[in-house]
Protein backbone atom coordinates (compact mmCIF):
# COMPACT_ATOMS: atom_id res chain seq x y z
CA UNK A 1 0.00 0.00 0.00
CA UNK A 2 1.64 3.27 -1.31
CA UNK A 3 1.88 6.18 1.38
CA UNK A 4 0.34 9.35 -0.81
CA UNK A 5 2.39 12.13 -0.85
CA UNK A 6 1.34 15.92 -2.18
CA UNK A 7 2.71 17.01 -5.16
CA UNK A 8 3.61 20.09 -5.04
CA UNK A 9 3.18 22.32 -8.40
CA UNK A 10 0.77 24.80 -10.38
CA UNK A 11 -1.38 22.05 -9.88
CA UNK A 12 -4.57 22.18 -7.75
CA UNK A 13 -4.37 19.34 -5.85
CA UNK A 14 -6.69 17.86 -3.59
CA UNK A 15 -5.53 17.03 -0.06
CA UNK A 16 -2.99 13.76 0.33
CA UNK A 17 -4.77 10.29 2.25
CA UNK A 18 -3.41 7.00 1.87
CA UNK A 19 -5.07 5.07 -0.75
CA UNK A 20 -7.71 3.32 0.78
CA UNK A 21 -7.43 -0.24 -1.22
CA UNK A 22 -5.03 -2.32 -3.41
CA UNK A 23 -4.15 -1.39 -6.95
CA UNK A 24 -6.75 -3.07 -9.18
CA UNK A 25 -4.56 -5.18 -11.85
CA UNK A 26 -7.08 -6.06 -14.59
CA UNK A 27 -9.47 -4.56 -17.00
CA UNK A 28 -11.45 -5.89 -19.82
CA UNK A 29 -10.18 -2.14 -21.73
CA UNK A 30 -8.05 0.77 -21.18
CA UNK A 31 -11.35 2.55 -20.85
CA UNK A 32 -12.76 0.49 -18.32
CA UNK A 33 -9.50 0.11 -16.61
CA UNK A 34 -9.10 4.11 -16.17
CA UNK A 35 -12.54 4.30 -15.21
CA UNK A 36 -11.75 1.67 -12.06
CA UNK A 37 -8.85 3.55 -10.98
CA UNK A 38 -10.65 6.63 -10.83
CA UNK A 39 -13.22 5.21 -8.69
CA UNK A 40 -10.97 3.23 -6.69
CA UNK A 41 -8.98 6.52 -5.92
CA UNK A 42 -11.70 9.56 -5.82
CA UNK A 43 -10.94 12.05 -3.81
CA UNK A 44 -7.52 11.08 -3.13
CA UNK A 45 -4.29 12.20 -4.56
CA UNK A 46 -1.64 9.78 -5.35
CA UNK A 47 1.81 10.45 -6.39
CA UNK A 48 3.38 8.25 -9.08
CA UNK A 49 3.72 4.93 -7.75
CA UNK A 50 3.77 1.27 -9.24
CA UNK A 51 0.72 -0.48 -9.64
CA UNK A 52 2.41 -4.11 -10.44
CA UNK A 53 1.44 -6.24 -13.12
CA UNK A 54 -1.63 -5.47 -15.36
CA UNK A 55 -3.78 -7.48 -18.06
CA UNK A 56 -6.70 -5.96 -20.27
CA UNK A 57 -8.99 -8.37 -22.03
CA UNK A 58 -6.84 -10.98 -20.57
CA UNK A 59 -3.93 -9.88 -22.03
CA UNK A 60 -0.62 -9.18 -20.04
CA UNK A 61 0.46 -5.74 -21.23
CA UNK A 62 3.61 -5.25 -18.65
CA UNK A 63 3.81 -3.31 -15.55
CA UNK A 64 1.62 -0.06 -14.99
CA UNK A 65 2.25 2.84 -12.85
CA UNK A 66 -0.83 5.72 -11.63
CA UNK A 67 -1.11 8.81 -10.65
CA UNK A 68 -4.24 10.20 -9.29
CA UNK A 69 -4.92 14.07 -9.16
CA UNK A 70 -8.23 16.72 -8.72
CA UNK A 71 -7.28 17.95 -11.52
CA UNK A 72 -6.71 22.52 -12.13
CA UNK A 73 -3.76 24.02 -14.28
CA UNK A 74 -0.46 23.12 -15.90
CA UNK A 75 1.40 26.58 -15.89
CA UNK A 76 4.97 24.95 -15.18
CA UNK A 77 5.15 21.27 -16.08
CA UNK A 78 7.52 19.12 -13.83
CA UNK A 79 7.78 15.37 -15.34
CA UNK A 80 8.50 13.18 -11.54
CA UNK A 81 4.81 14.77 -10.77
CA UNK A 82 3.13 12.47 -12.87
CA UNK A 83 5.27 9.93 -14.19
CA UNK A 84 8.22 7.44 -12.39
CA UNK A 85 11.02 6.84 -13.71
CA UNK A 86 10.70 2.90 -14.51
CA UNK A 87 11.93 3.39 -18.50
CA UNK A 88 10.40 0.40 -21.14
CA UNK A 89 8.78 -1.78 -18.46
CA UNK A 90 5.72 -0.33 -17.39
CA UNK A 91 2.98 1.78 -18.89
CA UNK A 92 1.41 5.26 -17.37
CA UNK A 93 -1.44 6.13 -15.97
CA UNK A 94 -2.67 9.69 -15.00
CA UNK A 95 -6.02 9.99 -12.86
CA UNK A 96 -7.62 13.64 -13.29
CA UNK A 97 -10.72 13.60 -11.46
CA UNK A 98 -12.00 16.59 -12.26
CA UNK A 99 -11.02 19.55 -15.02
CA UNK A 100 -7.76 19.86 -16.93
CA UNK A 101 -6.01 22.39 -18.94
CA UNK A 102 -2.50 22.54 -20.17
CA UNK A 103 -1.34 25.62 -20.64
CA UNK A 104 0.53 27.18 -24.38
CA UNK A 105 3.94 26.22 -24.19
CA UNK A 106 3.73 23.30 -21.83
CA UNK A 107 4.26 20.02 -22.73
CA UNK A 108 2.98 16.98 -20.82
CA UNK A 109 5.45 14.00 -21.81
CA UNK A 110 7.61 11.70 -19.35
CA UNK A 111 11.21 12.01 -19.59
CA UNK A 112 11.67 8.28 -19.91
CA UNK A 113 10.50 5.56 -22.75
CA UNK A 114 6.80 4.05 -21.55
CA UNK A 115 5.25 0.73 -23.04
CA UNK A 116 2.27 3.24 -23.53
CA UNK A 117 0.48 6.56 -21.33
CA UNK A 118 -2.98 7.10 -20.73
CA UNK A 119 -4.60 10.52 -19.38
CA UNK A 120 -8.20 9.92 -17.88
CA UNK A 121 -10.19 13.11 -17.34
CA UNK A 122 -13.43 12.76 -15.91
CA UNK A 123 -14.03 16.82 -16.37
CA UNK A 124 -12.91 19.13 -19.41
CA UNK A 125 -9.71 18.94 -21.15
CA UNK A 126 -8.60 21.90 -22.20
CA UNK A 127 -5.09 21.74 -24.26
CA UNK A 128 -3.50 24.47 -25.37
CA UNK A 129 0.12 23.37 -25.37
CA UNK A 130 1.06 19.38 -26.23
CA UNK A 131 0.33 16.20 -24.87
CA UNK A 132 3.51 14.14 -26.16
CA UNK A 133 4.88 10.34 -26.50
CA UNK A 134 7.20 11.53 -29.06
CA UNK A 135 10.28 9.75 -29.15
CA UNK A 136 8.80 7.69 -25.95
CA UNK A 137 8.54 4.32 -27.86
CA UNK A 138 9.34 1.89 -25.51
CA UNK A 139 12.27 -0.57 -26.23
CA UNK A 140 11.06 -4.07 -25.02
CA UNK A 141 13.35 -6.27 -26.42
CA UNK A 142 14.80 -6.93 -23.73
CA UNK A 143 17.96 -4.60 -24.94
CA UNK A 144 16.78 -1.53 -23.01
CA UNK A 145 18.27 0.22 -20.29
CA UNK A 146 15.71 -1.29 -17.96
CA UNK A 147 15.90 -5.01 -19.11
CA UNK A 148 13.14 -7.15 -19.52
CA UNK A 149 11.32 -8.00 -22.80
CA UNK A 150 7.44 -7.81 -23.06
CA UNK A 151 5.84 -9.36 -25.84
CA UNK A 152 3.09 -7.37 -28.00
CA UNK A 153 -0.30 -7.99 -27.77
CA UNK A 154 -3.67 -6.70 -29.10
CA UNK A 155 -4.48 -3.74 -26.67
CA UNK A 156 -8.25 -3.35 -26.65
CA UNK A 157 -9.26 0.56 -26.06
CA UNK A 158 -12.77 0.23 -25.63
CA UNK A 159 -15.62 -2.58 -25.84
CA UNK A 160 -18.15 -1.69 -28.32
CA UNK A 161 -18.65 1.34 -31.30
CA UNK A 162 -16.58 4.81 -30.86
CA UNK A 163 -17.26 6.81 -33.84
CA UNK A 164 -18.07 3.76 -36.11
CA UNK A 165 -14.75 1.78 -34.97
CA UNK A 166 -16.28 -1.62 -33.12
CA UNK A 167 -13.88 -2.40 -30.52
CA UNK A 168 -10.85 0.39 -30.84
CA UNK A 169 -7.59 -0.98 -30.63
CA UNK A 170 -4.03 -0.90 -30.63
CA UNK A 171 -2.80 -3.89 -32.21
CA UNK A 172 0.12 -6.17 -31.82
CA UNK A 173 2.05 -5.39 -35.11
CA UNK A 174 2.17 -2.08 -36.58
CA UNK A 175 3.61 -0.75 -39.98
CA UNK A 176 6.30 -3.13 -41.91
CA UNK A 177 9.66 -1.99 -41.67
CA UNK A 178 11.30 -0.16 -45.07
CA UNK A 179 13.91 -2.97 -46.65
CA UNK A 180 17.23 -2.02 -47.18
CA UNK A 181 18.65 -0.77 -50.69
CA UNK A 182 21.43 -2.09 -53.11
CA UNK A 183 20.70 1.01 -55.32
CA UNK A 184 20.66 4.82 -55.26
CA UNK A 185 17.65 5.81 -52.30
CA UNK A 186 15.59 5.21 -49.47
CA UNK A 187 12.42 2.46 -48.86
CA UNK A 188 10.28 3.72 -46.53
CA UNK A 189 8.21 2.48 -43.76
CA UNK A 190 4.61 1.32 -43.85
CA UNK A 191 1.89 3.37 -42.14
CA UNK A 192 0.04 1.50 -38.98
CA UNK A 193 -3.65 0.54 -39.87
CA UNK A 194 -6.53 0.49 -37.61
CA UNK A 195 -5.09 1.94 -34.56
CA UNK A 196 -1.16 0.47 -35.36
CA UNK A 197 2.12 2.15 -35.01
CA UNK A 198 4.22 3.51 -38.43
CA UNK A 199 7.42 0.93 -39.03
CA UNK A 200 10.96 2.45 -39.22
CA UNK A 201 12.43 3.87 -42.87
CA UNK A 202 15.62 1.60 -43.94
CA UNK A 203 18.54 3.38 -44.32
CA UNK A 204 19.78 5.17 -47.66
CA UNK A 205 22.40 3.38 -49.83
CA UNK A 206 24.47 5.48 -52.25
CA UNK A 207 27.12 4.12 -54.15
CA UNK A 208 28.82 1.53 -53.17
CA UNK A 209 28.59 -1.69 -50.92
CA UNK A 210 26.50 -4.02 -49.57
CA UNK A 211 22.70 -3.48 -48.87
CA UNK A 212 21.91 -1.11 -46.60
CA UNK A 213 19.88 -1.53 -43.10
CA UNK A 214 16.24 -2.36 -43.26
CA UNK A 215 13.79 -0.26 -40.59
CA UNK A 216 11.80 -2.42 -38.24
CA UNK A 217 8.07 -3.16 -38.01
CA UNK A 218 5.99 -0.89 -35.63
CA UNK A 219 4.75 -2.64 -32.19
CA UNK A 220 1.60 -1.95 -29.95
CA UNK A 221 4.28 -0.19 -27.77
CA UNK A 222 6.60 1.48 -30.14
CA UNK A 223 6.88 2.64 -33.54
CA UNK A 224 9.16 0.21 -35.69
CA UNK A 225 13.40 1.44 -35.52
CA UNK A 226 15.04 2.95 -38.75
CA UNK A 227 18.03 1.23 -40.38
CA UNK A 228 21.64 2.71 -41.31
CA UNK A 229 22.56 3.80 -44.58
CA UNK A 230 25.93 2.10 -46.56
CA UNK A 231 28.04 4.45 -48.20
CA UNK A 232 31.44 2.17 -48.99
CA UNK A 233 31.87 -1.26 -48.57
CA UNK A 234 32.70 -1.81 -44.76
CA UNK A 235 32.08 -1.17 -42.35
CA UNK A 236 28.51 -3.46 -42.94
CA UNK A 237 25.48 -1.28 -42.60
CA UNK A 238 23.03 -2.60 -40.02
CA UNK A 239 18.84 -3.36 -39.44
CA UNK A 240 17.36 -1.37 -36.86
CA UNK A 241 16.25 -3.44 -33.95
CA UNK A 242 13.05 -5.65 -33.43
CA UNK A 243 10.39 -4.35 -30.92
CA UNK A 244 11.45 -0.67 -30.13
CA UNK A 245 15.27 -1.69 -30.30
CA UNK A 246 18.30 0.17 -31.29
CA UNK A 247 18.45 2.24 -34.68
CA UNK A 248 20.68 0.16 -37.39
CA UNK A 249 24.48 1.24 -37.65
CA UNK A 250 25.85 3.12 -40.88
CA UNK A 251 28.08 1.39 -42.78
CA UNK A 252 30.91 2.98 -44.87
CA UNK A 253 33.40 5.38 -44.41
CA UNK A 254 30.23 8.08 -44.04
CA UNK A 255 26.44 8.54 -43.86
CA UNK A 256 23.17 8.71 -40.93
CA UNK A 257 22.53 5.96 -38.02
CA UNK A 258 19.25 4.77 -37.90
CA UNK A 259 16.88 6.41 -35.66
CA UNK A 260 16.04 4.15 -32.49
CA UNK A 261 16.28 3.53 -28.74
CA UNK A 262 18.61 4.26 -28.93
CA UNK A 263 19.87 6.01 -32.05
CA UNK A 264 22.37 3.77 -33.86
CA UNK A 265 26.05 4.72 -34.33
CA UNK A 266 27.93 6.96 -37.91
CA UNK A 267 31.39 6.57 -39.01
CA UNK A 268 31.43 10.45 -38.64
CA UNK A 269 28.98 11.32 -35.95
CA UNK A 270 25.82 11.43 -37.82
CA UNK A 271 24.02 9.11 -35.38
CA UNK A 272 20.46 8.42 -35.50
CA UNK A 273 18.10 10.15 -32.72
CA UNK A 274 17.39 8.09 -29.97
CA UNK A 275 13.03 7.98 -29.82
CA UNK A 276 10.52 6.20 -31.36
CA UNK A 277 6.82 7.21 -31.67
CA UNK A 278 5.48 5.86 -28.84
CA UNK A 279 1.83 5.29 -28.12
CA UNK A 280 -0.78 7.61 -26.21
CA UNK A 281 -4.37 7.37 -25.24
CA UNK A 282 -6.18 10.62 -23.85
CA UNK A 283 -9.83 9.71 -22.87
CA UNK A 284 -12.05 13.25 -21.80
CA UNK A 285 -15.13 11.90 -20.41
CA UNK A 286 -16.35 15.72 -21.11
CA UNK A 287 -15.42 18.65 -23.29
CA UNK A 288 -12.02 18.39 -25.43
CA UNK A 289 -10.96 21.93 -26.25
CA UNK A 290 -7.47 24.13 -26.83
CA UNK A 291 -5.24 25.30 -29.53
CA UNK A 292 -2.95 22.70 -28.84
CA UNK A 293 -1.40 18.90 -30.22
CA UNK A 294 -1.70 15.62 -28.56
CA UNK A 295 1.52 13.87 -30.24
CA UNK A 296 3.46 10.77 -31.28
CA UNK A 297 5.93 11.57 -33.95
CA UNK A 298 8.75 9.21 -34.76
CA UNK A 299 12.25 10.84 -34.56
CA UNK A 300 15.14 11.82 -37.21
CA UNK A 301 17.91 9.46 -39.09
CA UNK A 302 21.50 10.95 -38.56
CA UNK A 303 21.92 12.51 -42.38
CA UNK A 304 24.78 13.06 -44.05
CA UNK A 305 24.76 15.52 -46.45
CA UNK A 306 21.40 13.08 -47.94
CA UNK A 307 22.82 9.26 -46.96
CA UNK A 308 20.28 9.55 -44.33
CA UNK A 309 19.81 7.03 -41.86
CA UNK A 310 16.16 5.78 -41.83
CA UNK A 311 13.49 7.41 -39.62
CA UNK A 312 11.55 5.88 -36.85
CA UNK A 313 7.80 4.96 -37.37
CA UNK A 314 5.42 7.13 -35.84
CA UNK A 315 3.19 5.88 -32.77
CA UNK A 316 -0.10 5.61 -32.33
CA UNK A 317 -2.80 8.61 -30.57
CA UNK A 318 -6.21 7.55 -29.44
CA UNK A 319 -8.48 10.37 -28.39
CA UNK A 320 -11.24 9.35 -26.69
CA UNK A 321 -13.89 12.49 -25.77
CA UNK A 322 -17.13 13.21 -24.54
CA UNK A 323 -18.07 16.21 -26.83
CA UNK A 324 -16.24 18.79 -28.94
CA UNK A 325 -13.99 16.74 -31.55
CA UNK A 326 -12.43 19.83 -32.81
CA UNK A 327 -10.89 20.53 -29.81
CA UNK A 328 -6.62 20.12 -30.08
CA UNK A 329 -4.90 18.65 -33.23
CA UNK A 330 -3.58 15.08 -33.37
CA UNK A 331 -0.38 13.56 -34.66
CA UNK A 332 2.03 10.35 -35.18
CA UNK A 333 4.10 11.53 -38.05
CA UNK A 334 6.89 8.88 -39.28
CA UNK A 335 8.30 12.27 -40.80
CA UNK A 336 10.42 11.49 -43.93
CA UNK A 337 11.30 8.16 -44.49
CA UNK A 338 9.62 6.24 -41.31
CA UNK A 339 5.80 5.30 -41.36
CA UNK A 340 2.99 7.14 -40.12
CA UNK A 341 1.02 6.21 -37.03
CA UNK A 342 -2.40 6.08 -36.31
CA UNK A 343 -3.99 9.57 -35.10
CA UNK A 344 -7.61 9.60 -34.47
CA UNK A 345 -10.19 11.02 -32.37
CA UNK A 346 -13.45 8.51 -31.31
CA UNK A 347 -16.57 9.56 -29.59
CA UNK A 348 -16.99 7.78 -26.16
CA UNK A 349 -20.88 8.00 -26.83
CA UNK A 350 -23.07 5.85 -24.76
CA UNK A 351 -19.97 3.65 -24.01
Amino acid sequence: MPLVASIQGTMAYGRAVQASSAAPTDGTSILSFARTLSTTYSGQTVAPTSGGALSINSQAVGNYDYTVSNGGTISSFTASDWFTATQDTASAWIIVNGNLTINSGQTFIPSVRKLFTVLYVTGNLVVNGSISMTGRGANHSGTGSSGGATTAVDIRIGTGTFSAVVNPQIPAAGGAGGTGRSTAGINSGTAGANGGTGGGGGGYWFSSGPTSGAGRAGTCFSGGSGGGSQYGTTPVSTSGGLNGGAGGNAGGGSGGGGAGNPGGSSPDGFTGSSGTGGTLIVICAGALSGTGTIVADGTLGGNAGGVRGGDSGGGSVNVLYGTNPSGATVSASGNNSGGAGTARKLAIGAN
